[in-house]
Protein backbone atom coordinates (compact mmCIF):
# COMPACT_ATOMS: atom_id res chain seq x y z
CA UNK A 1 0.00 0.00 0.00
CA UNK A 2 1.54 3.33 -1.01
CA UNK A 3 2.59 5.50 2.16
CA UNK A 4 2.61 9.16 2.47
CA UNK A 5 5.38 11.40 2.89
CA UNK A 6 6.97 10.59 6.46
CA UNK A 7 6.39 13.22 9.37
CA UNK A 8 9.55 15.02 10.26
CA UNK A 9 9.52 12.87 13.37
CA UNK A 10 9.96 9.65 11.89
CA UNK A 11 12.93 10.47 9.35
CA UNK A 12 16.14 8.96 10.84
CA UNK A 13 18.70 11.11 11.27
CA UNK A 14 20.75 8.91 9.05
CA UNK A 15 18.40 9.99 6.21
CA UNK A 16 19.49 13.45 6.56
CA UNK A 17 22.76 12.81 4.45
CA UNK A 18 20.62 11.29 1.87
CA UNK A 19 17.91 13.82 2.13
CA UNK A 20 20.76 16.60 2.03
CA UNK A 21 22.40 15.37 -1.73
CA UNK A 22 18.51 14.75 -2.84
CA UNK A 23 17.81 18.72 -2.36
CA UNK A 24 20.91 19.77 -3.94
CA UNK A 25 21.00 17.96 -6.87
CA UNK A 26 16.99 19.00 -7.49
CA UNK A 27 17.96 22.60 -6.88
CA UNK A 28 20.58 22.34 -9.52
CA UNK A 29 17.62 22.64 -12.31
CA UNK A 30 16.22 25.87 -10.35
CA UNK A 31 15.20 27.61 -7.76
CA UNK A 32 13.07 26.21 -5.50
CA UNK A 33 11.15 27.04 -1.82
CA UNK A 34 10.51 24.40 1.11
CA UNK A 35 7.12 23.29 -0.32
CA UNK A 36 8.04 22.93 -3.64
CA UNK A 37 10.92 20.60 -2.25
CA UNK A 38 9.31 18.75 -0.01
CA UNK A 39 6.56 18.17 -2.89
CA UNK A 40 9.34 17.09 -5.48
CA UNK A 41 10.94 14.60 -3.01
CA UNK A 42 7.95 13.21 -1.22
CA UNK A 43 8.99 14.19 2.48
CA UNK A 44 7.10 16.15 5.33
CA UNK A 45 7.67 20.29 5.02
CA UNK A 46 9.32 20.44 8.04
CA UNK A 47 12.01 18.42 6.87
CA UNK A 48 12.72 20.11 3.54
CA UNK A 49 12.64 23.62 5.40
CA UNK A 50 15.26 22.27 8.07
CA UNK A 51 17.38 21.11 5.51
CA UNK A 52 16.91 23.98 3.71
CA UNK A 53 17.58 26.52 5.94
CA UNK A 54 20.94 24.36 7.46
CA UNK A 55 22.29 24.43 3.83
CA UNK A 56 21.79 28.18 3.53
CA UNK A 57 23.52 28.65 7.07
CA UNK A 58 26.21 26.99 6.32
CA UNK A 59 26.54 28.91 2.91
CA UNK A 60 25.45 26.04 0.33
CA UNK A 61 22.56 27.63 -0.83
CA UNK A 62 20.58 31.11 -1.25
CA UNK A 63 17.44 32.70 -0.51
CA UNK A 64 15.32 35.03 -2.68
CA UNK A 65 14.04 37.93 -0.50
CA UNK A 66 11.32 37.95 -1.61
CA UNK A 67 7.98 35.95 0.11
CA UNK A 68 8.32 32.63 -1.74
CA UNK A 69 11.59 32.33 -0.05
CA UNK A 70 12.98 30.44 -3.05
CA UNK A 71 16.43 28.22 -2.44
CA UNK A 72 18.85 28.24 -4.84
CA UNK A 73 23.15 26.52 -5.14
CA UNK A 74 25.90 28.94 -4.04
CA UNK A 75 29.01 29.50 -5.25
CA UNK A 76 30.25 27.64 -2.75
CA UNK A 77 28.74 24.51 -4.25
CA UNK A 78 29.79 25.02 -7.91
CA UNK A 79 33.19 25.34 -6.51
CA UNK A 80 33.42 22.45 -4.70
CA UNK A 81 32.25 20.47 -8.06
CA UNK A 82 35.13 21.81 -9.63
CA UNK A 83 37.60 20.29 -7.39
CA UNK A 84 36.11 16.82 -7.51
CA UNK A 85 35.67 17.13 -11.41
CA UNK A 86 39.49 18.22 -11.63
CA UNK A 87 40.42 15.14 -9.38
CA UNK A 88 38.17 12.18 -10.87
CA UNK A 89 40.36 9.32 -12.29
CA UNK A 90 38.03 8.86 -15.16
CA UNK A 91 38.72 12.88 -15.89
CA UNK A 92 42.38 13.18 -15.09
CA UNK A 93 43.04 9.64 -17.06
CA UNK A 94 41.24 11.50 -19.87
CA UNK A 95 43.38 14.20 -20.61
CA UNK A 96 46.17 12.27 -22.92
CA UNK A 97 43.41 10.75 -24.77
CA UNK A 98 41.75 13.85 -25.51
CA UNK A 99 45.19 15.91 -26.07
CA UNK A 100 45.41 12.48 -28.93
CA UNK A 101 41.86 13.09 -30.38
CA UNK A 102 42.68 16.75 -30.50
CA UNK A 103 45.71 16.64 -33.03
CA UNK A 104 44.89 13.26 -34.66
CA UNK A 105 41.05 15.07 -35.75
CA UNK A 106 42.59 18.44 -35.72
CA UNK A 107 39.12 19.92 -34.58
CA UNK A 108 37.89 20.45 -30.84
CA UNK A 109 37.93 17.02 -28.92
CA UNK A 110 36.01 16.44 -25.76
CA UNK A 111 34.45 14.34 -22.65
CA UNK A 112 31.31 14.50 -21.54
CA UNK A 113 29.34 12.89 -19.17
CA UNK A 114 25.21 12.02 -18.89
CA UNK A 115 23.65 14.65 -17.00
CA UNK A 116 19.83 14.92 -16.80
CA UNK A 117 18.59 15.07 -20.05
CA UNK A 118 22.10 16.72 -21.16
CA UNK A 119 25.59 16.08 -21.95
CA UNK A 120 28.31 17.75 -19.79
CA UNK A 121 31.51 18.63 -20.99
CA UNK A 122 33.99 17.70 -18.36
CA UNK A 123 37.32 17.99 -20.36
CA UNK A 124 38.46 19.95 -23.73
CA UNK A 125 40.89 20.55 -25.76
CA UNK A 126 40.31 23.01 -28.55
CA UNK A 127 42.75 25.78 -31.18
CA UNK A 128 46.07 25.84 -29.21
CA UNK A 129 44.97 24.90 -26.35
CA UNK A 130 46.03 21.08 -24.68
CA UNK A 131 43.38 19.25 -23.03
CA UNK A 132 42.07 20.46 -19.58
CA UNK A 133 39.55 19.78 -17.10
CA UNK A 134 36.98 22.44 -17.34
CA UNK A 135 33.26 21.52 -17.16
CA UNK A 136 32.41 24.61 -19.47
CA UNK A 137 29.03 23.19 -21.58
CA UNK A 138 25.64 21.40 -20.78
CA UNK A 139 24.61 20.53 -23.95
CA UNK A 140 21.60 18.47 -25.45
CA UNK A 141 21.76 14.87 -25.22
CA UNK A 142 19.61 14.42 -28.11
CA UNK A 143 21.31 16.52 -30.81
CA UNK A 144 24.88 15.73 -30.06
CA UNK A 145 27.50 13.26 -30.88
CA UNK A 146 28.81 12.93 -26.84
CA UNK A 147 25.24 12.89 -25.78
CA UNK A 148 23.91 10.26 -28.53
CA UNK A 149 27.10 7.90 -27.63
CA UNK A 150 25.55 8.01 -24.20
CA UNK A 151 22.22 7.29 -25.27
CA UNK A 152 23.10 4.38 -27.32
CA UNK A 153 24.77 2.61 -24.80
CA UNK A 154 22.24 3.68 -21.62
CA UNK A 155 19.27 2.56 -22.40
CA UNK A 156 17.49 3.50 -19.40
CA UNK A 157 18.64 7.09 -19.71
CA UNK A 158 17.75 6.96 -22.90
CA UNK A 159 13.92 5.89 -22.36
CA UNK A 160 13.91 8.84 -19.24
CA UNK A 161 15.36 11.84 -21.86
CA UNK A 162 13.04 10.38 -24.55
CA UNK A 163 9.88 10.91 -22.24
CA UNK A 164 10.77 14.76 -22.41
CA UNK A 165 9.53 17.31 -25.16
CA UNK A 166 12.83 17.52 -27.25
CA UNK A 167 13.92 20.74 -28.20
CA UNK A 168 14.68 21.90 -31.84
CA UNK A 169 18.03 23.75 -32.14
CA UNK A 170 18.55 23.24 -36.31
CA UNK A 171 16.50 22.01 -39.33
CA UNK A 172 18.69 18.62 -38.61
CA UNK A 173 17.79 18.34 -34.90
CA UNK A 174 15.97 15.12 -34.26
CA UNK A 175 13.15 15.13 -31.87
CA UNK A 176 10.89 12.35 -32.40
CA UNK A 177 11.58 9.53 -29.97
CA UNK A 178 10.94 6.61 -32.31
CA UNK A 179 13.42 7.94 -34.26
CA UNK A 180 16.18 9.22 -32.41
CA UNK A 181 15.71 5.01 -31.03
CA UNK A 182 16.38 3.99 -34.16
CA UNK A 183 19.48 6.37 -34.10
CA UNK A 184 20.52 4.36 -30.93
CA UNK A 185 20.75 1.46 -32.63
CA UNK A 186 22.34 2.16 -35.52
CA UNK A 187 24.66 4.22 -33.13
CA UNK A 188 25.68 0.56 -31.77
CA UNK A 189 25.76 -1.11 -34.79
CA UNK A 190 28.36 1.46 -35.88
CA UNK A 191 30.28 1.80 -33.05
CA UNK A 192 29.74 5.68 -32.97
CA UNK A 193 27.61 8.43 -32.52
CA UNK A 194 27.41 11.01 -35.57
CA UNK A 195 26.27 14.26 -35.53
CA UNK A 196 25.52 16.43 -38.90
CA UNK A 197 24.50 19.97 -37.96
CA UNK A 198 21.96 18.78 -35.32
CA UNK A 199 23.14 21.55 -32.62
CA UNK A 200 25.06 23.76 -34.93
CA UNK A 201 24.33 24.36 -38.37
CA UNK A 202 27.84 23.78 -40.37
CA UNK A 203 29.39 21.80 -37.86
CA UNK A 204 30.18 17.77 -37.77
CA UNK A 205 30.81 15.29 -34.69
CA UNK A 206 31.49 11.97 -34.00
CA UNK A 207 31.47 10.19 -30.29
CA UNK A 208 32.28 6.68 -28.62
CA UNK A 209 31.23 5.91 -25.14
CA UNK A 210 33.68 5.24 -21.97
CA UNK A 211 33.51 2.45 -20.44
CA UNK A 212 34.09 2.02 -16.44
CA UNK A 213 33.31 -1.36 -14.86
CA UNK A 214 30.89 -2.47 -17.89
CA UNK A 215 29.02 0.36 -18.12
CA UNK A 216 29.38 3.90 -20.37
CA UNK A 217 29.92 6.15 -18.19
CA UNK A 218 30.89 8.68 -20.39
CA UNK A 219 32.07 9.29 -24.17
CA UNK A 220 34.74 11.17 -25.92
CA UNK A 221 34.30 13.07 -29.44
CA UNK A 222 35.89 15.29 -31.99
CA UNK A 223 33.63 18.36 -33.50
CA UNK A 224 34.28 20.58 -36.60
CA UNK A 225 33.32 22.15 -39.69
CA UNK A 226 35.49 20.16 -41.57
CA UNK A 227 34.93 16.83 -39.79
CA UNK A 228 36.00 13.33 -41.63
CA UNK A 229 32.95 11.52 -40.21
CA UNK A 230 34.28 7.97 -41.21
CA UNK A 231 38.05 8.63 -40.04
CA UNK A 232 37.68 10.45 -37.18
CA UNK A 233 35.05 8.02 -36.31
CA UNK A 234 37.18 4.97 -36.46
CA UNK A 235 39.79 7.32 -34.23
CA UNK A 236 37.63 8.08 -31.39
CA UNK A 237 36.48 4.42 -31.34
CA UNK A 238 39.60 3.40 -30.96
CA UNK A 239 40.75 5.83 -28.28
CA UNK A 240 37.52 5.50 -26.19
CA UNK A 241 38.47 1.74 -26.28
CA UNK A 242 42.09 2.83 -24.60
CA UNK A 243 40.81 4.86 -22.36
CA UNK A 244 38.39 2.16 -20.90
CA UNK A 245 41.02 -0.18 -20.87
CA UNK A 246 43.52 2.00 -18.90
CA UNK A 247 40.10 2.85 -16.47
CA UNK A 248 39.79 -0.88 -16.05
CA UNK A 249 43.42 -1.78 -15.78
CA UNK A 250 43.45 1.36 -12.65
CA UNK A 251 40.34 -0.12 -11.48
CA UNK A 252 42.28 -3.50 -10.75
Amino acid sequence: MPRGPATASTVPEALYVARTMQVLELLAFQPLSAPQVAATLQIHPRTARRVLVRLHQEGYLTRSSDARRRYAPSLRVVVLAAQIAARLPLTTRALPFIDRLHQDAGADAHLAVPSYLSALCMVHAGGACSARVHPRELVPAHCTATGKALLAWRQPWRDSVLRHTLERRTGNTIVDPARLAREADATRTRGYAVEIGELQDGIRAVAAPVFVRDEAMAAIGASGPNLEVEVVGERVVALAAELSEAMAESDG
